[in-house]
């Protein structure tokens, strides 16, 4: 939700990175903000100069950085949005605090107050609630119990597939007529197989799978999708 229709997410950030810098050192800076901003000083200087003429901030140029009562107010309601939803991560998802505050970062801006607002009270039931000690229990475990993710893989599709090329197969599309024929065949998720030739004339592609040697048209090898290929 938006602190005001006029504020994009990129000023919230530098409305919330400059409250956080007058908390820890008493002052603003453009260099720090663009330091913590990871930002180059033109983006600083446009930046600062689109929330001045809004009356958010006091800015001059080598000076630093002021919030006006508008500015604090709204910086405020920024990073109260911004805690609320780094606890939800952090303590009831058991997300490590830098995931937590990577992802608040990336939610805050866009969530619905009503949303956030319900994820206030079950955060506070799921972690105070002595009720909800089963749940967090169990929670516990299978969070504890889900294998880590891997990098994102590109699939390409098997009619993609060079000639002696090999691949496992990640998916197959819904919309592949017959699918349960091809299943019989062997051709499942998982199954590992290797393009051998393509039919001179026609749509054929000639796939082994193990043993055996399977013709396949390009038209359904296209619904096929590989991972893993070499």
């Amino acid at each position: 939700m938006r602190i005001n229709a006029n504020i994009s997410s990129s000023l919230e950030d530098y409305l919330e990175a400059i409250a956080d810098l007058i908390d820890a050192n008493g002052h603003a800076h453009s260099k720090e903000l663009a330091e913590r901003l990871q930002v180059k000083m033109p983006s600083v200087t446009n930046a600062l100069q689109a929330l001045a003429a809004r009356d958010l901030i006091e800015y001059r140029s080598h000076q630093p950085v002021v919030l006006t009562a508008a500015g604090a107010q709204a910086a405020a309601v920024i990073r109260k949005r911004h805690q609320c939803l780094c606890r939800f991560f952090e303590e009831v998802l058991e997300l490590s605090y830098e995931e937590a505050d990577a992802t608040a970062c990336k939610v805050e801006h866009d969530i619905n107050e009503n949303v956030l607002r319900k994820l206030i009270v079950l955060t506070d039931m799921l972690t105070a609630d002595e009720d909800a000690a089963a749940v967090r229990s169990k929670l516990h475990k299978v969070f504890a119990e889900m294998p880590e993710t891997n990098p994102v893989q590109e699939l390409i599709s098997l009619n993609d597939l060079q000639e002696e090329q090999s691949g496992v197969i990640a998916y197959i599309g819904t919309a592949l007529k017959g699918s349960k024929k091809f299943a019989d065949m062997g051709l499942v998720p998982g199954a590992k197989i290797t393009l051998e030739g393509r039919a001179p004339l026609g749509d054929l592609l000639r796939i082994r799978l193990l043993d055996s040697m399977i013709s396949l048209r390009g038209s359904d090898a296209a619904f096929i999708l590989l991972k893993d290929v070499e």
